[in-house]
Parts: C-alpha cells; sequence; structure tokens
C-alpha cells in the first residue's frame, strides 16, 4: 500500500471452496498520505488451478466533505453538565 499511514482493516476474509480455489478478500480504511481525503481500499485475490485473478478498488472522499455530510445526516447528541459552585 503506498501510504505511509496505517490503515484500519474493516474485513478480511480467506474462503477455500470446495474445488480447491481459495478466494482472499480484504477491505480497509486509511488517510491520503497529505491527510485531505479517506481512502476505502477493496482488494480481492482468487487462487484456482488455472491460475491468480486479483482485482484492487480504491475509493476516494475528501476529509472536509465527510465532516459536513456527517453534520448534515448525522443524529446530534447533546451533553449539559452544570458545576454548582
Amino acid at each position: 500500500m503506498p501510504s505511509d499511514t496505517p490503515s484500519l482493516i474493516l474485513e478480511q476474509r480467506l474462503v477455500r471452496r470446495a474445488n480447491a480455489a481459495l478466494h482472499c478478500r480484504e477491505t480497509s480504511l486509511h488517510l491520503s498520505t497529505d491527510c485531505e481525503e479517506l481512502v476505502l481500499r477493496r482488494y480481492i485475490e482468487h487462487y484456482s488451478h488455472e491460475g491468480v485473478q486479483w482485482v484492487e478498488r480504491t475509493h476516494r472522499v475528501p476529509v472536509s466533505s465527510l465532516l459536513k455530510w456527517m453534520i448534515t445526516h448525522g443524529e446530534p447528541q447533546t451533553l449539559t453538565h452544570e458545576n454548582d459552585l
């Protein structure tokens, strides 16, 4: 992975099929190198007698856009604390 920031592994799965094929899947989340984008990476490998196939897809969203979306669509929770002096 080209990024220097550590990834958060969301899913990691390894499945052996009956026909001796092996299916590997990993989904991870990390910040871009400049810390301005959140990057979702999905990687899939399929091993079989015929060979190896793999696909990697990345989805990027600016952190500022994600925060604006969360503020607009998220459910606000307010905590109130009163201090008696």
